[in-house]
């Protein structure tokens, strides 16, 4: 059981740590950070705090939110306000109803939200030879097979490809690695809706990110957080084309000025593909 005490100081520190993120990654990566908005703690007044603005930056609006609007909330603890990821639009829901969904899925609901498991291969064959259809509509599993199945279908060419996908794994646990310090521990990586009609792909939940000392000592860390969490990366294997893409996108987070910074990166990578290459051997 943990003191109410301490339940607020983890909150103010994992809302802490999503401002720290959101602010060194969400930047032009291929995966959306969502945006934090404000901390407030109801038994302590002076506790409200909002995300920071550019002195001089105009808007129409100033602030995200207020602190009235907590008080009117009348919450009964400490919280914090931050940005969710849309549903998917209708349009891809329904393609995803038509090929994912058994034909007597009667009123199962739409997907709403995807999850991306690029490290596994979802079974379509259940037990007895019958159809493995079932799933969550909330996060629906989506392995490579999968999303190829998908691509298959938009002949628009409006969704991006597997390769795009894979190297912005890469790319933002790479960001999460070299710039803001913390291991991407428990992670995940979803795909919903963006404004009416449009996907986007985002990384979510923070709360077990743990910091790293950006020390070659300290690589260890980063391969036991790699492999603790769910299979959304692609496996480590060396040759295998989706594992280079995210190879690609993980090295380009890193500054090439720096030989320290390469290095860890190299020792990252490298350890990933050993730990592979024995568990596979098991």
């Amino acid at each position: 059981m943990v003191p109410e005490k301490e339940k607020k100081q983890e909150l103010l520190k994992e809302f802490d740590t999503l401002c720290c993120i959101y602010d060194s990654c969400n930047g032009d990566s291929f995966f959306a950070i969502p945006r934090p908005f404000a901390f407030y703690d109801p038994g302590n007044p002076g506790s409200f705090r909002t995300v920071n603005r550019s002195p001089g930056f105009r808007h129409r609006w100033r602030t995200f939110i207020r602190q009235d609007d907590f008080e009117l909330m009348q919450l009964g603890t400490a919280a914090y306000a931050m940005d969710h990821v849309q549903p998917l639009p209708l349009k891809f829901a329904y393609l995803l109803r038509s090929l994912f969904y058994s034909e007597n899925a009667g009123d199962a609901p739409n997907p709403s939200l995807c999850r991306i498991y690029f490290g596994e291969v979802i079974s379509e064959v259940g037990r007895g030879g019958r159809p493995n259809r079932s799933f969550n509509s909330a996060n629906f599993p989506l392995d490579v097979a999968r999303y190829q199945r998908i691509l298959e279908n938009d002949p628009a060419g409006e969704y991006p490809s597997v390769e795009d996908i894979t190297f912005g794994m890469g790319e933002i646990l790479g960001h999460l690695h070299c710039c803001t310090g913390y291991d991407g521990r428990d992670i995940e990586f979803a795909l919903g809706g963006m404004a009416f009609s449009g996907i986007s792909f985002y990384v979510i939940d923070f709360n077990q990110v743990r910091s790293w000392k950006k020390t070659l000592e300290d690589v260890p860390t980063l391969v036991e957080a790699f492999f603790n969490n769910d299979p959304y990366y692609p496996r480590p294997i060396r040759g295998d084309p989706l594992y280079a893409q995210f190879k690609d996108g993980y090295l380009s987070a890193y500054p090439t000025t720096s030989p320290l910074a390469i290095q860890l990166a190299n020792d990252f990578l490298c350890a990933i593909e050993v730990e592979q290459a024995k568990r596979a051997s098991r």
